[in-house]
């Protein structure tokens, strides 16, 4: 009996242990999505995406993010939050394009948010922290 309530212990502190503590969570649908992320590039291509992906990034200081995307159909804001509060960086609607860079950054942690309002469609988002 004792043996049961160590392992039951046990089992609920590693739960605990393994349970993110991020500041922002992705939760969307997707249909053919390919995502990738590293501490100073992130991307994402995708048939049909609807929610919020996010992405962390690392910053040095004096870095500038350069960031491009398209969009076939539907519409799709994307936040920047460097400092603890989150400032739209652009907003792209159907059929639109846009490619600039934001700057400078700070040195540490930087999030990058993607909401949908509803499904959008053929997307291509491009993000790379740069000198």
């Amino acid at each position: 009996m004792r043996k049961k309530l160590v392992l039951l212990a046990l089992a609920a502190l590693t739960a605990v242990l393994f349970t993110g503590c991020s500041r922002y969570v992705s939760s969307y649908r997707a249909l053919a999505l390919v995502r990738s992320a590293t501490d100073s590039a992130a991307s994402m291509t995708f048939s049909s995406l609807e929610g919020r992906m996010v992405f962390r990034l690392r910053s040095g200081p004096d870095k500038r993010l350069k960031y491009r995307a398209s969009l076939k159909e539907g519409s799709a804001k994307v936040y920047l939050d460097q400092s603890g509060t989150k400032k739209e960086l652009f907003v792209i609607g159907p059929g639109g394009t846009t490619e600039a860079s934001a700057g400078p950054l700070r040195q540490g942690e930087i999030w990058l948010i993607v909401e949908t309002a509803s499904a959008c469609r053929e997307g291509d988002f491009q993000f790379e922290i740069v000198p």
